[in-house]
């Protein structure tokens, strides 16, 4: 039978009952991890507090455990029950012998011997006077960058931080040179070091900031990508841009005739990948220095067409992998496949108008991208769009086995020099086109781990045969004709007598016979598109209700030779800045072409135009020749009979057009002679 409690004493535990008290829902405690003399002491502090809560007596509790119930009250409440580092009682973990469960607080003044001892718990003593804690808060702010300038850096040095906390420390008495910790062999380091750990444990969003900088803050915002909702087919698609760690050259004639490499400016890749199966639904190649609503165009139009391989010019054994290539090239029902939502980043070229309209229009889709307030992308997180980000690492890791690669950072070049080996090698820009089609094609045939070691295109395939997965498909037409640049241009009447009725149409005037005879029609408004984006000489109209009226020629002198409305305003610009002349009887392309291959000691890179315009006569001589200039050149120059007739070149699409034929297209001898890279079995 338990003591009476004498009258006026107070119970043990008041704030709380003793049964009232669940000891299961404590937090467990490893006794196996003791030593067997610390084991014995736990298990009779454990024995204590459960005897102790059953209500036994102190006489009980005693002869049991050996303690009495003061001390097993201590335990419970001043341990047992403490809050945790981690939100949680203490429980059971209270309990351990030698766990410090205060932190050390000193009280004596520093009295340290000859050899530096007893100066425990001194950074303590010297924050609680007055100076001290003024000293303290200025050290916090100091270590978490409270006040940071704005060109500082996000990192700060453990080392800087405890340089600054000493001379602030040396200001604070006029004798602080004889005091702690300056009478110490390391000065205090290691306990300053301790106490930087400590705040910034205790303010983990900051330190992660001060650790990691913007873009581990940026990182923290998104989950782990457990649950990640169960997107179906063709549900999503994410699109950004890849700026390629590989330099290139192209061949430009030299005045004794010779083909000279000169190198080009570093290259971006646009690419489209189906969230779903990871496989990439389409690319473009941008040869601008900056990527372009073009461009993100160009990979849209890529997605939404037909896709056949391409004759190689790097390779004759070594290619496309078996099962290698895009959707659109596999399945007739996936040319044209829609997808519902466009994941891209805040760059100005995805999240135009113009990309806005043709998604909303032609591919009935919507936009998602950081500016949206209400859309998850507007925290900016690299893992907003992960599946895109990871595929730019694969191909990073590809191209970086290249005796030409950049490298991602100056390390990775491994003492080779990118821009002296793209010339040894004669790395042509044609080369890294195809080797980029290629790298593409067979990752879409290649196992994918994520994906059951399925391929991506394999597993598209697989999906798209699933009748519960409805595609919806784009009309050609709409592809064809929003998928270009279109304007709605009034209709001038010429006093010249040159061009007569006519249009203005980026830079450039147009007619034909049917409107110099269609007098009704000035003054009003025409929309004007560029169907065939590599030859804008021939451009197709309609009204503003939608009436098909037929096709317009461009007037000299951009009648001559193929070119795009890109190359047409770089063009303007160098006639502008009186780089280059124009005249009615000249053609503007060849005097780029001339312009950028007679530079003084071509010390500058090709101008962006021109490497579009020699692709562009590259595509309209396959074209007019009806194969590839590259199995052409690998059988010989042709015949003067067999030759083509480029005096009746006409422009794509123009089948259907007036008597009005665009003048002959200067044709390409022979290609140059093929090159190789260095390391070309890394390929």
């Amino acid at each position: 039978m338990g003591k009476r409690r004498r009258i006026g004493a107070r119970e043990r535990l008041t704030s709380i009952a003793r049964t009232e008290l669940d000891t299961d829902a404590w937090p467990d405690f490893d006794v196996g991890a003791l030593t067997e003399k610390r084991r014995e002491l736990f298990l009779r502090r454990k024995q204590g507090i459960l005897l102790y809560l059953q209500g036994a007596s102190e006489d009980d509790i005693k002869a049991e455990t050996g303690f009495g119930r003061g001390s097993i009250h201590r335990l419970i409440t001043e341990r047992c029950l403490v809050t945790h580092e981690d939100g949680r009682l203490y429980g059971w973990r209270g309990i351990n012998p030698h766990q410090r469960i205060k932190a050390y607080i000193r009280r004596k003044p520093l009295e340290p011997d000859p050899w530096g001892m007893g100066t425990v718990g001194a950074l303590q003593l010297l924050f609680s006077t007055e100076k001290g804690s003024k000293l303290k808060d200025r050290f916090i702010n100091q270590i978490l960058k409270k006040n940071r300038r704005h060109f500082e850096s996000h990192r700060q040095p453990k080392q800087d931080l405890i340089l600054w906390f000493l001379e602030e420390a040396r200001k604070l008495t006029p004798d602080a040179g004889s005091k702690w910790p300056f009478t110490v062999a390391k000065q205090g380091q290691v306990t300053i070091g301790a106490f930087i750990n400590k705040v910034l444990a205790e303010n983990p969003q900051e330190a992660r900031a001060i650790l990691g900088g913007p873009e581990v803050v940026k990182k923290a915002k998104a989950g782990d990508g457990t649950k990640r909702p169960h997107l179906p087919l063709y549900r999503r698609v994410e699109c950004d841009g890849h700026k390629l760690d590989v330099r290139c050259t192209v061949l430009v004639p030299s005045h004794d005739g010779r083909l000279e490499p000169v190198l080009v400016h570093r290259l971006w890749v646009i690419v489209i990948i189906e969230v779903r199966s990871r496989c990439v639904l389409g690319y473009f190649l941008s040869l601008r220095r900056e990527p372009s609503a073009d461009d993100v165009i160009g990979a849209i139009k890529f997605a939404l067409q037909p896709w056949k391989p391409k004759p190689l010019q790097f390779s004759l054994d070594k290619g496309y992998s078996s099962g290698a290539g895009f959707p659109g090239g596999f399945d007739p029902k996936l040319v044209g496949a829609c997808w519902d939502e466009f994941s891209v980043d805040g760059a100005l070229a995805n999240v135009c108008q113009r990309v806005r309209h043709i998604l909303k229009d032609v591919v009935d889709a919507n936009l998602v991208c950081p500016q949206d307030s209400d859309s998850y992308s507007s925290r900016r997180s690299l893992d907003d769009r992960p599946f895109i980000e990871t595929f730019f690492r694969q191909i990073a890791s590809i191209l970086k086995k290249l005796s030409m690669s950049t490298g991602s950072k100056p390390s990775e070049r491994r003492g080779r020099d990118p821009e002296e080996e793209a010339i040894k090698s004669g790395f042509q820009l044609e080369y890294l086109h195809e080797l980029l089609e290629v790298t593409l094609a067979n990752y879409n045939a290649t196992p994918h781990s994520s994906l059951g070691y399925r391929s991506p295109l394999s597993q598209l395939l697989f999906l798209a045969s699933n009748s519960e997965n409805y595609i919806r498909l784009a009309d050609p037409a709409l592809v064809r004709r929003l998928l270009c640049r279109r304007k709605l241009c009034p209709v001038l009447a010429s006093s010249n007598g040159l061009t007569g009725i006519h249009v203005n149409f980026f830079n450039a005037e147009y007619s034909s016979e049917w409107l110099q005879s269609r007098l009704e029609l000035v003054g009003k408004l025409l929309w004007v598109s560029a169907e065939d984006e590599d030859d804008v000489r021939l451009v197709s109209v309609s009204t503003e209700d939608g009436e098909d009226l037929g096709f317009m020629n461009a007037a000299p002198p951009w009648n001559h030779s193929p070119h795009s409305l890109y190359v047409r305003s770089a063009i303007r610009s160098l006639s502008y800045r009186k780089l280059i002349h124009l005249s009615r009887n000249t053609c503007p392309v060849m005097q780029l072409i001339d312009y950028a291959e007679n530079s003084p000691n071509r010390k500058l890179a090709p101008h962006p135009a021109y490497l579009e315009a020699r692709r562009i006569m590259q595509v309209t001589a396959e074209r007019l020749v009806g194969e590839s200039m590259v199995e052409r050149a690998r059988r010989g120059a042709p015949s003067a009979s067999n030759a083509p007739d480029f005096d009746t070149a006409r422009p794509a699409n123009s089948s259907d057009a007036p008597v009005n034929q665009a003048p002959p297209v200067q044709a390409q001898e022979q290609l140059p002679q093929r090159r190789k890279a260095a390391n070309r079995s890394a390929l």
